[in-house]
């Protein structure tokens, strides 16, 4: 063969070859390029999408949805900013009733089309209500007769002395400090490594409801209807104090054949007083303090005040099996007081000496006191961060004027004519208290000998005075659980936080 026609053949092989490893390498190279952009359209995609949740989001907060899908575009100040802001987004919001939607938000970039599903709550209770306990400030447990059965929080630091018990978890926004001493319980608990698996530091903060305007429970207690009664006589209809012949303060008293029955959400916009055994579903608001004067029962009560365990299956047990049975709350928009504030009866009432240390506003940045941040304790009011109770006017330290009633109980409706004082009323000997406790500001006061709460006590500030042993037994009826969503199984209408919560997402 000639050599020359040789090695022409061997040079056209080798450039066939390298065209074909140029056009493999070209269709590599284009191929990925494509997957690429691809997946840039779809991440592109997914943040327009996203902001048609948070388009609905606002929408549905400030009641402006519109029945019909629609579809919008982002707008820059100076638009256009980007080319993102020529795309097209379409949300669709669906009213599934009792201030639930399901939103729906579609975006197509290139050949990506992206379309995320949410489950929204309108008003949806506030997170605080997941625990039995829950301090916006300081969370102390001093003392080895008390004991915390179901989940505690703190937005500051939690302190516990003299090997208090928890059964559950601990949260807390600082440190969690047992003094060396320990604690007894699963929140005291160590793993094989020695970590405490059922405690939290450093939690993440959660809002506290503001009730400084009582106008949205009002119209809700108007619109549902919500009543007291005592036998048989309404003593509240939606709203006390609203009416120019009403002092806007009363008392309650009921008796095991003569109930306090509530029905729904009320108002009542001074103070109310209340004893005795309570029953039905529902929550009363009070526009200053609820006193708790003596012993407060439900009626039909649950067979247990909770479940023997923690397990879920057993806490939905419990639920299911009570979630027809008796259940109150109680929120405040200043404070709630246990027992006999003039101490004229079981006993010196005491907690003064802590109470009134407490309360001040000048707390810094982060809204809680003792953590030496910014601005606290510098004398200077900014009412951004520490305005707590959203009123426009920096708290001092708690005092008596903010523990007695507004004026005299002579004074309040349906107060009994054998009553010439607050004395006459009420006790520091309280040993049993049914219900959810709410409030912006204390709850204070002295219990007796070997006292419990079945429900919940949720404050920005605690002086507890207990007497041998105190227990807190959370009602899980009020879990997030079970009374959000769209299947919420109870629903008393306690306070919220936040306008609208996410249920769950997906795409």
């Amino acid at each position: 063969m000639n050599k020359k026609g040789f090695a022409l053949i061997v040079v056209m092989a080798f450039l066939s070859l390298l065209f074909m490893g140029g056009s493999s390498y070209l269709y590599m190279t284009t191929s990925e390029t494509r997957q690429a952009e691809r997946q840039a359209d779809g991440q592109k995609g997914f943040f327009l999408a996203n902001s048609g949740i948070e388009r609905a989001v606002w929408k549905i907060k400030n009641n402006s949805i519109n029945p019909n899908p629609e579809t919008f575009r982002l707008k820059g100040t100076n638009a256009p900013i980007n080319y993102l802001e020529d795309e097209d987004i379409t949300v669709t919001i669906t009213s599934l009733g009792s201030n639930m939607y399901q939103v729906s938000s579609t975006s197509a970039i290139g050949n990506s089309t992206k379309t995320l599903n949410a489950l929204m709550q309108k008003d949806p209770q506030a997170q605080v209500f997941d625990y039995g306990y829950f301090i916006n400030n300081w969370g102390w447990f001093y003392g080895r007769g008390l004991t915390a059965k179901g989940d505690v929080r703190s937005n500051g630091r939690f302190d516990f002395r003299d090997n208090p018990m928890v059964e559950g978890n601990i949260y807390a926004g600082f440190e969690i400090a047992d003094g060396g001493q320990g604690i007894r319980g699963s929140g005291g608990d160590r793993d094989a490594n020695g970590n405490y698996p059922h405690q939290y530091p450093y939690s993440d903060k959660l809002d506290m409801p503001n009730l400084n305007d009582l106008s949205y429970y009002e119209n809700i207690a108007k619109t549902k209807s919500g009543s007291v009664t005592v036998d048989g006589v309404t003593l509240i209809n939606n709203v006390f104090g609203d009416d120019p012949g009403e002092s806007g303060n009363i008392v309650l008293i009921g008796t095991s054949s003569k109930p306090i029955e509530i029905s729904g959400t009320v108002v009542v916009r001074g103070d109310v007083v209340i004893k005795g055994v309570i029953k039905g579903q529902g929550t009363i608001y009070a526009g200053r303090n609820i006193y708790v004067a003596n012993d407060l029962t439900y009626k039909n009560a649950p067979g247990s005040p909770r479940p023997s365990s923690n397990n879920p299956d057993a806490l939905d047990n419990w639920v299911n099996a009570n979630k027809d049975k008796d259940l109150a709350g109680f929120a405040a928009r200043e404070n709630i007081i246990l027992g006999d504030y003039t101490g004229r009866t079981g006993g010196s009432w005491s907690a003064s000496s802590y109470l009134f240390n407490m309360g001040d506003e000048d707390v810094g940045r982060d809204g809680i006191p003792d953590t030496h941040d910014t601005g606290e304790g510098n004398g200077i009011f900014e009412p951004q961060y520490e305005d707590l109770d959203a009123d426009g006017v920096k708290d001092n330290n708690y005092g008596w004027s903010n523990v007695q009633t507004q004026s005299s109980i002579r004074n309040f409706a349906n107060c009994p004519t054998s009553v010439s004082n607050f004395g006459d009323i009420a006790t520091n000997s309280l040993n049993k208290i049914d219900g959810v406790f709410y409030t912006n500001h204390a709850f204070a006061g002295k219990i007796g000998n070997g006292a419990a709460v079945n429900g919940a006590i949720i404050s920005k500030d605690e002086a507890i005075i207990y007497s041998n042993t105190f227990t807190i037994n959370y009602d899980e009826r009020i879990h997030s659980r079970y009374s959000s969503g769209q299947n919420r199984l109870i629903d008393v209408g306690l306070p919220f936080s936040k306008k609208v919560g996410i249920i769950r997402w997906w795409e």
